[in-house]
């Protein structure tokens, strides 16, 4: 599979965009932790068909994503059966963005992947609220995988 290639198709297709505050303050046992969202919150960015996947949103730029279409299944054809040494979940069976970011190296590209896939008609993206599951227990799901698709539609 292009990895190198699909990566690129992701960053001139899709923008990854954060949910919530840029700066989150909260203790972890006897530590304080900081955490630093530096990405564009999804209300600065008013173009491009939004996607949900949980933990940020995924803004795709549609008549972009439309050029690629093609060659974007082209390489998930070749969708490799092992990743690291491991087997990897077939596209058709509905990864987790924890599997399909072993593949491409990068789980944000992930959700990436899943979100334009999403707008170019692959899949749907499944995560914890499709399930009607919100709040800690939504993002405990997340945490363990729970962000997948529903499967490849070729």
């Amino acid at each position: 599979m292009d990895t190198h290639r699909l990566l690129q198709i992701l960053s001139e297709s899709t923008y990854q965009l954060r949910k919530g505050a840029e700066v989150v303050e909260h203790k972890e046992g006897n530590v304080d932790v900081t955490e630093l969202y530096s990405l564009p919150h999804e209300s600065d960015i008013n173009a491009g068909v939004k996607v949900d996947c949980h933990f940020i949103v995924i803004a795709v730029d549609k008549p972009t994503a439309k050029k690629y279409k093609d060659e974007v299944l082209q390489i998930l054809n070749d969708w490799p059966s092992e990743a690291w040494g491991q087997p990897t979940p077939k596209l058709e069976n509905g990864p987790s963005y924890i599997h399909v970011g072993g593949v491409l190296g990068d789980q944000g590209a992930a959700f990436q992947l899943f979100a334009l896939g999403q707008v170019l008609g692959f899949w749907k993206v499944i995560t914890p609220a499709t399930m009607g599951i919100i709040g800690s227990d939504a993002d405990e799901l997340a945490g363990n995988g729970f962000v997948m698709i529903d499967g490849f539609k070729k």
